[in-house]
């Protein structure tokens, strides 16, 4: 049997020509196979370009959530390292309190008080999350996730309340240290410390007769007898005011210990300071004498509170 053939005809409006294509059964076949072929791989390039694009468009999405979620991350490290700076500064001032009270303390008892050095800052220990926590499970996982929104919100408000909390803590401490250092300024102008030490044979307020006008006047300070050359101490830290000759106290050295406390030592023999000069309690600084209104060795020793003659012996350990 003869085989068939197909006849396709190709008609050229613009030429108003005809072509004859004869096609056999074979060649149809392989032509419709190609055809079929070229459908299924042009189906197959849409459809992956499809998936690829949406692969695509999730990879953007998950790329730009972990980019927020970086953000997040970095506010909250930068919030968690002012909250770290603000701990350690309120430590310091505890730690500060706490040295200012002992310094008052012993400056109350009347022992001598020594400056304590700050401790060395201890860094914080680190912590490896991934050794010590354990992995979530996918449960776990897919909650947080529903959560995250309202969990990074508490979170930034907690970290804000901490912050808020240790601020007006910072500020109390603050507060509290400053009064601490105006006690301690205050206790270390007290003159506490016995210029010399040795028997008062005349006492604050008594009556003396004065060699000027030959009348009485009450006694503004205590006399302290000691050998001639004995060292005079300074009863608290100061600055000297005063330094020289007075006619009633003949050599005379003033100090002055801040808060309205000073102090007059009269009657000494030498004097190794000039004012201006800073000294410090127990500092030798002039030795008795006898020199001025005055008939035997001894050191006339006054303290006053802002110009005001008090008794002496209120002050003296």
């Amino acid at each position: 049997m003869a085989k068939k053939a197909y006849t396709v005809l190709i008609v050229s409006q613009k030429a108003a020509q005809v072509k004859k294509l004869i096609l056999s059964p074979l060649t149809l076949k392989i032509s419709a196979a190609i055809l079929g072929i070229g459908i299924l791989v042009s189906s197959y390039i849409i459809y992956d370009y499809v998936i690829y694009q949406k692969q695509l468009a999730e990879i953007q999405a998950l790329r730009t959530e972990t980019d927020s979620q970086q953000k997040e991350i970095h506010l909250f490290l930068q919030k968690i390292n002012l909250l770290e700076e603000q701990l350690n500064k309120l430590k310091e001032m505890e730690k500060q309190v706490e040295r200012d009270l002992k310094e008052i303390t012993e400056l109350k008892k009347g022992k001598k008080v020594y400056p304590v050095a700050p401790r060395k800052k201890t860094p914080p220990a680190t912590k490896e999350f991934g050794k010590e926590t354990p992995p979530l499970k996918e449960d776990e996982v897919s909650i947080l996730e529903k959560e995250r929104s309202r969990l990074v919100s508490h979170l930034h408000q907690d970290l804000l309340e901490l912050r808020r909390e240790s601020f007006y803590r910072a500020q109390s401490l603050q507060e509290l240290k400053d009064f601490l250092q105006a006690q301690k300024s205050i206790l270390l102008s007290v003159p506490s410390l016995w210029p010399v030490f040795g028997p008062i044979t005349s006492s604050f307020g008594e009556t003396r007769i004065t060699s000027s006008s030959g009348g009485t006047k009450p006694h503004s300070g205590v006399d302290i007898s000691v050998p001639q050359g004995t060292p005079v101490l300074a009863p608290a830290d100061g600055v000297v005011s005063f330094a020289g000759w007075e006619s009633d106290y003949g050599r005379l050295v003033c100090i002055d210990h801040g808060n309205g406390f000073s102090t007059m030592h009269g009657h000494l023999k030498e004097i190794y300071v000039q004012p201006g000069d800073r000294v410090f309690k127990g500092q030798a600084f002039a030795t008795v004498g006898i020199s001025g209104n005055s008939t035997g060795p001894h050191l006339h020793y006054e303290v006053r509170i802002h110009g005001h003659r008090v008794n002496p012996t209120h002050y003296l350990n």
